[in-house]
């Protein structure tokens, strides 16, 4: 292809790709911290069972010894799958303040993702009821901090008094929930942000120079929420990064501030771009169990609420602060916890390459332009979860019910995406661009290149393609690893067919000028077909089988059926050699019907009469 051929393509070219098996492996991470190591982010899922202090939680108390500390779960009511072991941030008993912050400082100014349950029960005192409430916070201050206790949470000062004036958290921004109604509170039932920058945090809502956003009545909600209620609740915040720089709050599914809340984070002073993550809580007069079951902040990584009626977009900037690449998502039928995490994942195309490559050779992942910064171009790798799923997973193979859109976006160019080329060589060797994807263990572990392969997965088709801008697929049913590649045509894997199979019978040999030949062929669906009598995926039978040499005059196909026969195509037919001789190709090209598509040829000669 000439480059004058590749600036007149068109912009939006719809394929129906359906892919074959895939291997990866996936290098098992930390659920749990421990004395000897820590993860590089705060990964305490499916709970604080193993945690320990002060190796990777720093946790800081104003007297009450033993709190925050790690504790059996309450029960009732039924804690989540897994969960034994919480953090406490404060007992049931009046006027303590904890608070515990992860001991490695966290890359806060650049997108990132945290997600955490939590559960408020046992209060002891009538009078007054749970109380106070508990605040997740990013701070610059000390390790050591740790604001009032009361109406303080924690946190931060009080205008009315209602807190000691023992002086907030400096240089720290808090989302706080917040269980008793002080004077400076709209009820004992909201989640407000709270930021003085530089100066000691506070925690007025009402006429409160420090607020920056509050969601006042969590029972108006579509989904009702009642944070005292006993019952546990799951959380998601996100930061879109320097680009945007939009803070968002999920609470059990409901999206608190759906067009995000502007906060530039570098106005609390980081280091580097760099702060402390972690929990304050306090109780007053009122008092209750304040736990956390489960914890992971993810940088890098976004949030949305899924529906059927709109397109989700999370955009992602690079270390410039320019948006760099979009995922986008859409639910194609209803699901109970549409809460979508994505995380991307950074890498060369070689190392992508190589996870594709064990089923999809000569398969490449896509390019992405200024995917990390200006002249870095990358491959990216998606991780989309469901934090409110069983094991975050969306679903699984044997029930499946996160069914949606998934797209990503992004800017290419062809330097950076060697053999792409579009439409291709007489219409025969196109790009074939694919969407695949791998399923994900529960939890989520990270991954890299198959050394060797060990986990055996599923990829899946495309819908879309739109040659500069976006790759778009059907999630299969549950949550995985995504990745867009190209060149995908024959599909082979170690010990596996190239698919779908071709066979040519004829054209052989020598044949005179101008002569009708009567053509022979077969086309198969790959080794990794599913059987006929299987109505799903990822391959059913053949849908076309088309010579591309010569002028075809007549074709019968027949179904290819009987004891095992994985399906297929017959073809017989004529078509007349070319004038004048030489060796010449009959190439033949085969889609099944997941829009998969091989080439086979075969060469044959036209001697002098």
């Amino acid at each position: 292809m000439t480059a004058t051929s590749v600036t007149t393509l068109k912009k939006n070219i719809v394929f129906t790709l359906l892919c074959c098996t895939v291997l990866m492996m996936f290098v098992a991470g930390s659920t749990a911290a421990s004395a000897q190591s820590c993860p590089t982010s705060p990964n305490y899922t499916p709970d604080f069972t193993g945690a320990s202090s002060p190796a990777c939680l720093m946790l800081n108390n104003n007297g009450d010894a033993g709190y925050p500390g790690f504790f059996p779960v309450v029960n009732p009511p039924t804690p989540p799958p897994g969960v034994t072991t919480v953090l406490r941030l404060t007992p049931n008993a009046t006027f303590t303040a904890g608070s515990a912050w992860y001991n490695t400082q966290q890359p806060v100014s650049g997108a990132f993702s945290t997600t955490f349950t939590f559960q408020l029960s046992g209060s002891t005192n009538t009078g007054y009821g749970p109380a106070d409430g508990f605040a997740f916070v990013i701070q610059n201050s000390a390790l050591t901090a740790l604001g009032p206790d009361g109406c303080g949470l924690g946190f931060g000062d009080s205008s009315t008094g209602c807190a000691p004036s023992t002086g907030g958290i400096p240089q720290s921004l808090a989302v706080e929930f917040d269980t008793f109604q002080n004077t400076d509170d709209p009820n004992n039932n909201h989640v407000a942000i709270q930021s003085c920058l530089t100066g000691p945090n506070s925690i007025d809502v009402i006429g409160g120079p420090c607020k920056i956003a509050d969601n006042p009545n969590l029972t108006s909600l579509p989904v009702p929420v009642t944070l005292a209620d006993g019952n546990v609740h799951t959380v998601q915040i996100t930061y879109s990064g320097p680009a945007t720089k939009l803070l968002d709050v999920i609470l059990d599914g409901n999206d608190l501030f759906p067009d995000g809340v502007f906060f530039d984070m570098t106005t609390i002073s980081l280091n580097s771009g760099n702060a402390w993550v972690g929990f304050t809580a306090a109780t007053g007069g009122g008092d209750d169990n304040q736990d956390i079951l489960s914890w992971t902040f993810t940088p890098g990584a976004q949030s949305a609420v899924l529906s059927t009626t709109a397109t989700a977009t999370l955009s992602f900037p690079n270390a410039s602060g320019v948006t760099a690449y979009a995922y986008t998502g859409q639910l194609t039928q209803s699901y109970p916890t549409p809460v979508m995490n994505v995380q991307p994942i950074l890498m060369t195309q070689a190392a992508c390459d190589a996870l594709v490559q064990v089923n999809f050779w000569p398969a490449r992942c896509f390019v992405y332009q200024n995917a990390e910064n200006t002249g870095l171009d990358s491959a990216v790798v998606f991780a989309v979860t469901c934090p409110d799923s069983p094991g975050e997973t969306c679903g699984s193979a044997a029930e499946q019910n996160f069914f949606a859109q998934l797209g990503t976006g992004f800017t290419f160019s062809y330097s950076d995406n060697p053999f792409f080329l579009f439409p291709g060589f007489d219409s025969l060797l196109n790009p074939f661009p694919g969407w695949l994807k791998w399923p994900l263990p529960a939890p989520p572990t990270p991954l890299s290149p198959p050394s060797p392969p060990a986990i055996g997965a599923m990829s899946n088709q495309i819908s879309s393609f739109t040659i500069d801008t976006h790759v778009n697929g059907p999630s299969g049913g549950g949550g995985s690893y995504w990745v867009a590649t190209y060149d995908t045509p024959g599909e082979v894997g170690p010990g596996l067919q190239a698919g779908p199979g071709i066979k040519i019978t004829s054209p052989a040999g020598s044949y005179p000028p101008k002569t009708v030949v009567n053509a022979s062929y077969t086309c198969s669906n790959p080794s990794t077909s599913k059987p006929l009598s299987s109505a799903t995926g990822p391959y059913l039978t053949a849908a076309s089988c088309t010579q591309s040499t010569g002028i075809q005059t007549s074709c019968t196909f027949t179904a290819i059926v009987g004891p095992g026969s994985l399906g297929g195509l017959s073809c017989t037919g004529t078509f007349t050699t070319p004038a004048k001789k030489g060796t010449y190709l009959f190439g033949v090209t085969a889609i099944d019907s997941g829009g998969n598509q091989n080439l086979g040829a075969a060469t044959y000669t036209v001697k002098s009469q």
